[in-house]
């Protein structure tokens, strides 16, 4: 007589088969399902544009991280300079204004006009090094331009992969769904469904007509 007595292992190997084949047919449906409506294409766009936009916005944070940290460090390298030029002009002002000329002796008229030279040639080396660390920070702001592109290019993956899901969200919509959605010449905006342009409130309006 042979044992029909289902053991623990079988069973379990059973129900991965019929979750297996399950899950299969779903996948199959769907498949077809976005061929049929012409969506497949735009999908595998889609799959292939976002890990690039991706790569482009951690691209953007390097070169915005990068350009700050050449601001900052800048700042620390020029803030003590003029600081001790700014003692220096303060200290040295001081002396002039504490000591009338016809006052002062020989030997301290000579070491006050030997403390100016030298103020104004530290000034002068101070200047040069400000001025290039101001140079440098100007540089780095170029990368406003690149950075600009990139969101630029980013936000349009986003713009046509939202399109090409409501355009799929719209084909598969029940009829009494559809026909509550704006007619064309109603919409306008950057945006665009099929040929509709439409705006971000376009968009909300018309998820909120599909029931979402």
């Amino acid at each position: 007589m042979t044992d029909t007595t289902a053991t623990p292992e079988s069973s379990a190997n059973g129900h991965n088969k019929l979750m297996y084949e399950g899950l299969g047919h779903v996948v199959r449906a769907l498949h077809d399902a976005l061929t049929y409506v012409g969506a497949d294409d735009a999908l595998a766009e889609a799959t292939h544009e976002f890990p690039s936009a991706r790569e482009r916005l951690i691209h953007v944070a390097e070169l915005t991280e990068k350009a700050a940290n050449t601001v900052l460090n800048k700042v620390d390298e020029t803030l003590p300079i003029q600081q001790k030029i700014e003692s220096e002009a303060t200290a040295l002002a001081q002396q002039w204004e504490a000591n009338a000329v016809e006052n002062l002796s020989k030997e301290q008229l000579l070491a006050l006009g030997a403390q100016t030279r030298a103020h104004l040639a530290n000034s002068s080396q101070a200047s040069a090094t400000m001025q290039q660390a101001l140079t440098d920070i100007m540089m780095a702001q170029d990368f406003q331009d690149l950075t600009g592109q990139l969101i630029k290019k980013v936000v349009a993956v986003l713009e046509r992969t939202e399109t090409d899901l409501l355009r799929l969200l719209i084909s598969g919509a029940p009829a009494d769904k559809v026909a509550a959605i704006p007619k064309p010449e109603e919409l306008a905006g950057p945006g665009a469904v099929g040929d509709v342009a439409m705006d971000q409130s376009d968009i909300d309006a018309m998820l909120a007509d599909l029931g979402f």
